[in-house]
This record gives C-alpha cells, structure tokens and sequence, in this order.
C-alpha cells in the first residue's frame, strides 16, 4: 500500500486504537525501527496491534456466526424495569467491503434522557486514507463512530463519523468519550490523527448539539504534548521517542457551562536515551495528566498532573516500570474534580507483570489547574492476565470508573468502582484462564481523603468460572439512586466446540472454555452504601468466542452508562458491544429506577 508522508504518526495511530488483522490485501511493511514503539513497552498500549503492524498476524477467515441465545431471564428488582434492547449503529457490511466491529461504547443524553448521543470504535474507518484498507470508507470518515436518538433509544440514527472536514483536519482515531455540559453541548474526546498523513494529533475534543429531529458536530478543539511526534524529530527529521497520548475521557460539570476536564495517559519520550537505548531511546509507563476548559470548549489549558509518572528504569532501557492507565474524571458539586486510574501492574527487568495493582484517585479543588497527591482506594488483583477466553487480545485492562453524588443527604459523596481477580493470575496470555473476576465500590464522604472499606457487587462469585467487569457507575438527580452496569462473562464449556481465539502473531488461546456474556446492573437507594441483587439488561447472551470482529481487541476496553430523569423516574441509560448478530454492535437499552424524589437539592 502506499505509505503517508508521516509514517510514525500513522504507526502511532494505529498502535493506540489496536487493530486485529488487516482485512484481505492489505499488508504494512516492515520499516526498520522508524516510528515503532519500542517492543518492550508494546504490552502497556490500551490496544494491541503490533503484531499487525510488523507483520506477524493473520487474517481470521471465519465469517460471522450467530451467537448463542438463551431466552431473557426478565430478572426483575422492584419498581426496576428493563428496556428493549436497541442495535445503535447501522448494519455492518461484510468484507471485503466493510470491517466488523462497533465496540468500547459511550453515551451522553439530555437531562431528560429523550435525545441521546453514542459513540463506539467503528473498524470501518480503516477503509481508504489514512490506513489505506482496501474498502469502502464510511462518509463522513473516522474510527470513532457515532449515533443519536431524539425518542430515548427507541431508534437511532447512525451518524458515522465526525466529519474531519470542521477544522482543524481531525481524523478520529478510537477510545470515544462522550459528556453532556449544562447547555445541552455535547462533547465528544477521542484520540485524533491527520486525515491524509496519519500525523499523530493527540486528543481531539467535538462540540456538537441537537437542532429539531437531527444532531451535528459543529467544531473541533485539539490537544496535545508539545513533545508530541509533529515536534520530536532529529537533524534528518526522523521522530525520536516522542510523548503520545492514549486512553482519553472526558467529564463535564454539570452546574456550570464552560466547565470540561479531559484527562489521559502520557507515554512520555525519553529521546536523550537514544545512544543507550537505540536511536528511539524509551518510553515511560504513563503519566496521568489533565486538560481542562474553562470557556466550553472553545480553549484548553494544561496539562497538570493527576499521576506523575512512577520511577521506572533507565538502564534496563525502560523494560522495568509502573504502568499507570484507564483514568476517568468526574465532577463534584462545588466544581471540585476526581480522577481514578489503575497504578500497575509493575513491569520488572524481563518485562513481566506482577499480578497487583492499585485504584487510585486525585482530586481538585481548583477546577483541574492543580492535583492532590494521589490516594490509594484499593489494592487488587489485576486481571491483566486473566481476560475472559473469548477476548481476541492476550492482556485486558482494569478499568475502574468514578461517579460522584450532587444532590441529597450524600451530597459530594464519591464512588469508584472496580475490578479484582479472586486470586492473583499468572496464567499466559494464550491460556485459558478460569479464575474468577469481582467487581467492587468503594466511597469517599471527605472529597476523596479516606475510603470506605470495598464492597463485593452482584452476588458472590465462585473461585472460578465466572468474571465481573469493566463496571460504569451513575448517580442519579435524587441523590440517593446509585447504578453500576458491569458485564459479567461466564467461563463454561459448550458440547461440541472449541474456543479458538486468534491473539495476533500467529498466538491463539484455544480451549473447551466459551465466554457466554451477559451486561447486568446493580442498583443502590442509598447512594451506594450497599447494592441489591443483579439485574440482567441484555436479552441474548454473547458468545464471544463465535463472535467476528477485524478489530483488537473485539470487545474494546470499556462499556459506558449515563443516568436521566424521566416522568418522575431515574432512567439508566446503559451501552455495550454485543455480539448476537455475530459480529460486535453497539446495543442500547433504557432501565427505569422506580420514582425519583421530587426535591431538587441545589443548595450549597
């Protein structure tokens, strides 16, 4: 294929979304070492693409299947109901002209959840420039998709991408994140590149809004480390170890217009390592760092620092270090900002992980200009090594979420939500490993300086066979309604079938073991002091080991949640990647939380 003028930037690019196999004829060659991350550090990305990227994957050719079904359990909790489950994007076209994959999902909505926005990573937009897949390209182009509803999910308007032609050139790149600002602005923050050269762009943050029955992106803003490639270059031009960003999101405040946070991880350069570690130098483990707007979008400040980066090697040329990765802000309701991320696990000399991690959470009591020094919530079992068998990537992130309560007699309560294995999994990454997942909530009644003790969610879990995972947490306008959607993947033989799950660079995890994927939810009347039992959302269970996708990993790395207020009711508004069609779509479904109180606690 052709290959654009910035090669680095394209190879950047592709390494932070991750790519599973190119579809057919579409091949990258090897070039040298320019541009590459360095190998050592290939773990710590958010996707996993390398073996794409140098040549070493291979197309998996099965089509898609239809996943197994079971009929919709209709658990029911009371004065909680679930909705129908919604397709949000379009059908998806098969290769050669189309690339399967609407997954890692977020929503945004209206205060009355009737006008809905949804954003998902969309394997379409490979097709023609800057990737150069051999398919058609969606108009308007992008790897973040879009969609909206103006009837509360019922139907959904597929919007494909936000069209790069707003200016600045804005090509978005994966990791979506939606958030609604008081005014009923929509912001979307993805990671971006140039539409024609692939040039690494850092972060790109959407505004748009509803106008009648439609919704339209109406500018872009752009964000970025001064050491990014663009401006890392040596005499001849070539990219030395530059800063990239990767693992964006974004929050808004939602009792002031112009407030907007957008926090990321910054593989930070080293190039002054060059003669020691090779013409690249290294890369650091991550710092967390924070971009905030004060004028609704239209300028961004920063970055400060949430997680400054952990010491981390320099004579092992960056093999040994702390990863730090997955952060997520939130606002409180005097405009103060808490981020949460993962801390590790520890990467030691040879590369390896340790099976631990800690939840972290820093806080700001000046809108995002300064951090606290961060404090531990818990520490955990990573299930780095333990991702459910049907997952198409070797390692999964932990990914914990924050939600903060605004209103009520908990008002300023934080709540962080996370991941445990049960035990400490060390299992290779083409094993399959039963060993169970927990999630987990923990709050803070004194803006984030101590914790309460973690709290198991969803019901006890065996030792292995089952996985809680990748929760989003919510807090409604009462005050008191706390709601957590989380999937929840049971690890179990199917007769007559393997799992066979190709990881890229020829590794597969094969096994009797299949991930049978449900999206469940917990609900709390006390503003998450306890939870009561789980809800099942999804009407059909996924088998993600029968599940097509041309991208890596399938599933993504997250599932997102937002909460309204309809008719007197708290509605949760739940998104996720599922596969009953055979293939990762993006589905909705609305669930109505009893009566909320009618009290609009505003006060100071």
């Amino acid at each position: 294929m052709t290959r654009p003028r910035s090669f680095a930037g394209l190879v950047i690019a592709i390494l932070a979304f991750g790519l599973l196999a190119p579809p057919p004829g579409v091949a990258l060659a090897d070039d040298g070492d320019k541009g590459k991350f360095p190998k050592e550090h290939r773990e710590r990305l958010s996707g996993d693409s390398d073996a794409w990227l140098f040549g070493r994957d291979e197309i998996d050719s099965r089509g898609p299947r239809q996943a197994s079904s079971r009929e919709s359990e209709r658990e029911r909790q009371t004065e909680i109901s679930v909705g129908t489950n919604v397709r949000v994007n379009a059908p998806q076209t098969l290769p050669a002209a189309g690339l399967l994959g609407r997954s890692e999902t977020t929503i945004a909505a209206t205060k009355d959840g009737k006008k809905l926005v949804a954003g998902f990573n969309d394997a379409q937009g490979f097709c023609g420039p800057p990737f150069g897949a051999a398919c058609t390209p969606q108009t308007p182009p992008g790897l973040s998709g879009f969609a909206f509803s103006t009837n509360g999910g019922a139907t959904w308007t597929d919007g494909a991408a936000p069209d790069p032609a707003l200016g600045p050139n804005v090509l978005t790149r994966g990791d979506p994140w939606l958030a609604r600002g008081k005014d009923d602005t929509f912001f979307y923050a993805n990671l971006a590149v140039h539409p024609t050269t692939g040039a690494d762009l850092g972060v790109s943050i959407h505004r748009g809004r509803f106008s009648g029955g439609s919704f339209a992106w109406r500018n872009v803003r752009v964000v970025n480390s001064p050491a990014n490639p663009g401006n890392c270059l040596d005499s001849q031009g070539r990219p030395l170890a530059c800063d990239f960003y990767d693992k964006n999101a974004i929050a808004a405040d939602p009792k002031d217009d112009d407030n907007a946070v957008v926090t990321l991880t910054n593989f930070q350069g080293q190039p002054s390592l060059g003669p020691t570690c090779g013409r690249l130098g290294q890369f650091g483990f991550g710092q967390i760092e924070v971009w905030r707007t004060r004028d609704g979008g239209n300028t961004w400040h920063g970055p400060a620092v949430a997680g400054p980066e952990a010491a981390d090697s320099r004579a092992t040329c960056g093999d040994a270090g702390t990863l730090q990765q997955s952060s997520v802000p939130a606002f409180g309701p005097k405009g103060e900002v808490y981020v949460t991320w993962q801390f590790g696990p520890t990467f030691d000399a040879a590369g390896q992980p340790s099976t631990d991690a800690d939840i972290l959470v820093a806080r700001s009591l000046d809108g995002g200009a300064t951090f606290s020094t961060p404090v531990k919530v818990a520490d955990i079992n990573s299930m780095r090594r333990d991702a459910p068998v049907g997952y198409n990537r070797g390692t999964i992130n932990d990914h914990p979420r924050i939600g903060v309560v605004t209103k009520g007699k908990h008002k300023g309560r934080v709540i962080v939500v996370f991941p445990s294995a049960v035990a400490p999994t060390t299992a290779a990454t083409t094993a399959q490993n039963p060993t169970s997942v927990q999630i987990f909530a923990s709050f803070s009644d004194n803006r984030g300086a101590t914790w309460s003790t973690p709290a198991p969610l969803g019901g006890t879990i065996a030792a292995t066979g089952a996985k809680r995972f990748w929760p989003s947490v919510t807090a409604s306008a009462n005050g008191e309604s706390v709601d957590v959607v989380y999937y929840e993947s049971l690890d179990q033989p199917v007769t007559g079938a393997a799992c066979n799950v190709s990881l890229g660079g020829g590794a597969r995890r094969i096994g009797p073991l299949h991930s049978l994927v449900n999206t469940r939810l917990v609900h709390s009347d006390n503003a998450g002091t306890s939870f009561g039992n789980p809800l099942t959302v999804s009407s059909v269970t996924t088998d993600w080991c029968t599940t097509a996708s041309n991208i890596r990993p399938s599933f993504g790395d997250y599932i997102g949640s937002t909460v309204a207020r309809n008719d007197d009711n708290s509605v949760v508004l739940a998104t996720w990647a599922d596969g009953r069609n055979g293939v990762p779509d993006t589905f909705f479904a609305p669930v109505r939380i009893g009566r909320a109180d009618e009290e609009d606690d505003d006060d100071d």
